[in-house]
């Protein structure tokens, strides 16, 4: 069932634990310029007084779902590398140095100048709640999926294994088309039922199991596979090893 803002936010406190940080909350300072200059955020900082973070968490959390749900088109997934390209930033009227926040932008692709792990997931749900395709732009490599280095020497799920993971369990399944890597949805029902908190805790039995949780999604990539098949092996020299 698609959210409002009021139930965005009783989700919000529900997966936060009552420690809604963002991921570059200490380094990127406190809020995005043009947030800051909407009415409608400086209202809900005098109502939220004392609540900044969370009340921040849910402004971006909203901006990543409506936008996602508003939008047409596959919805865009993968390694931020393959993805903040002007290829594919320009159909979404986005430019290396724009945000979801300018106007006009499409949320086909999730650029913002603050992240959290929620804000993709809400972002994700966005596209799904609408039932969009997602179209995965990365290869299915360990690199592209599991950080065995991760934070504090804690390894992780890249964020393309979350946004897989996620669209996989709320009813898609892969349809791979010519040269591309989509996800299609299968069980509306399921992808109507999506919800912040059901994917928190998809997660979280996902991180319990470490890299084996990967597992089933690292096949041979569609587009690894035209690129091997088509490799020209007459361009390939013999080198003799110095002795």
């Amino acid at each position: 069932m698609p959210y409002t803002r009021v139930t965005m936010r009783q989700a919000l406190a529900k997966v936060t634990g009552g420690d809604p940080k963002f991921a570059w909350e200490e380094t990127k300072g406190a809020v995005n310029p043009q947030l800051a200059a909407q009415p409608a955020y400086q209202r809900a900082e005098t109502v939220y007084e004392g609540q900044t973070i969370a009340n921040l968490l849910l402004e971006y959390c909203w901006l990543a779902y409506s936008k996602a749900r508003q939008a047409s088109g596959p919805q865009l997934i993968g390694r931020k590398g393959d993805l903040w390209v002007p290829k594919y930033l320009g159909p979404a009227n986005l430019d290396l140095a724009g945000t979801l926040w300018d106007p006009n932008t499409q949320g086909n692709i999730q650029k913002l100048d603050k992240w959290a792990p929620t804000v993709n997931d809400c972002w994700v749900l966005g596209g799904i709640h609408r039932r969009a395709d997602f179209e995965l732009v990365s290869v299915r490599t360990l690199q592209n999926l599991w950080d065995f280095k991760g934070v504090d020497g804690k390894p992780l799920h890249v964020v393309t294994a979350r946004e897989i993971l996620g669209v996989l369990h709320f009813g898609y399944s892969f349809a791979t088309r010519s040269d591309t890597s989509r996800l299609v949805p299968v069980d509306t029902g399921k992808a109507d039922a999506a919800t912040v908190e059901a994917y928190d805790q998809l997660m979280q039995r996902a991180s319990s199991k470490g890299p084996d949780s990967i597992r089933s999604v690292l096949q041979l990539d569609s587009k690894l596979q035209a690129q091997i098949q088509a490799f020209d092996r007459s361009t390939l020299r013999h080198v003799v090893p110095p002795r």
